[in-house]
């Protein structure tokens, strides 16, 4: 039995000198010059989108001996040699790479150190955009221009794709050109000191990437619609304060501004017929510059004959002080509009006053909108 052993020990020492041989001829081949020595390669590598052109970012670790970071692409055909001079620790350069075709590229990154040695390579992926992105670009399209008592308000349909803005241009009322910008998030833009009358242009700009370098916008384009001449005031924090009478149901003198052409104001008649005038204040929270006054009566009904608009900055309906600002007779219809004259008295109350009726003494009014310009 020993002897078997002896010879298995010797069999195996024989086979274990072989390999080890076989590894040393397979070793001297690669150490036969002396051993490989490589610079250090670099950390990070990343390359951000531009327009025909290419940021590349490269950070390093502990590499001051590193005289250059070498970027090849086209499968080595192209090159750019950068020189650096790295601290000890991190580092990091960053270099725009000019004039790329506009295409998608694989970069390899090297870098050789002062005594000639090379690191091996980093491989990352970057693009280059231009007109072939350009010509693919569409406007944000624009749903509604507006005027109101703060300037003018532009309305968007939904944002493309890479959209990160819109611009719109527009003349103010002193005549200089201003430029405002909205975030693609949101829907609506806000124009102040807008000129009434006049047009805007709009234009959108993108980006290909999230962090790509540079922005893609596209021409200026005049949207047809003009900037209304006049503006309806914003009437959702008023309130109507008093009434001479009224009638619960139907919406009683709230209903003069809730919207509504359904619901009106109605003078008194349950119990006994209020006689005429009626009158209603309506507190519009500051001074108001009034251009016209649309005023609707109840759908179908003709009771309501003549109407008389007052303003003050008192609220009491009752008091003698009131400036009338207009009149005007219902004829046909349902809606009388009242032109209010540029040098009428400015007030915070707008007093409404119906001193006749076609049905005495009936009168009834659904709504009333005021306008400015």
């Amino acid at each position: 039995m020993k002897r078997i052993y002896g010879i298995v020990a010797f069999v195996v020492s024989v086979l274990s000198f072989v390999s080890c041989d076989d590894f040393m001829d397979v070793h001297k081949e690669y150490i036969e010059d002396g051993e490989i020595i490589y610079a250090p390669k670099p950390d990070t590598i990343g390359f951000i989108a531009g327009k025909n052109r290419i940021l590349f970012n490269c950070r390093t670790y502990n590499a001051p001996n590193v005289r250059s970071i070498d970027v090849y692409w086209n499968d080595g055909l192209d090159s750019l040699i950068v020189p650096v001079e790295l601290k000890t620790g991190y580092d990091s350069i960053s270099i725009i790479l000019e004039n790329m075709e506009e295409k998608s590229y694989t970069f390899d990154v090297r870098t050789t150190d002062n005594f000639g040695h090379k690191s091996l390579y980093l491989t990352d992926f970057g693009t280059s955009y231009g007109e072939i992105y350009q010509s693919r670009l569409s406007d944000r399209r624009i749903k509604t221009v507006s005027l109101s008592d703060k300037g003018g308000i532009v309305t968007w349909y939904f944002a493309p794709s890479d959209l990160v803005c819109s611009e719109i241009r527009y003349t103010k009322n002193d005549g200089s050109l201003s430029v405002t910008e909205t975030s693609s998030i949101k829907d609506v833009t806000e124009l102040p000191d807008i000129k009434p009358g006049s047009t805007i242009e709009y234009r959108s700009l993108f980006i290909p990437e999230v962090e790509a370098i540079d922005t893609f916008a596209t021409a200026w384009k005049t949207f047809a619609t003009v900037i209304p001449e006049e503006y309806k005031y914003d009437s959702s924090s008023w309130t109507v304060l008093s009434a001479s009478d009224e009638s619960s149901d139907h919406g009683g003198r709230i209903a003069l501004l809730d919207g509504n052409l359904n619901t009106f104001w109605h003078s008194a008649w349950e119990d006994e017929s209020a006689p005429l005038p009626h009158w209603a204040v309506i507190d519009m929270q500051s001074q108001k510059k009034i251009s016209r006054i649309e005023i609707y009566r109840r759908a179908g009904n003709t009771d309501t004959k003549s109407v008389e608009l007052y303003v003050s900055d008192q609220s009491n309906g009752n008091v003698d002080g009131w400036k009338k600002i207009g009149n005007a007779v219902f004829v046909d219809g349902d809606s009388l509009s009242i032109s209010i004259p540029e040098s009428a008295e400015q007030g915070r109350y707008l007093k409404l006053l119906l001193p006749d009726s076609n049905n005495e003494p009936s009168t009834s009014v659904a709504e009333i909108y005021v306008y400015g310009k």
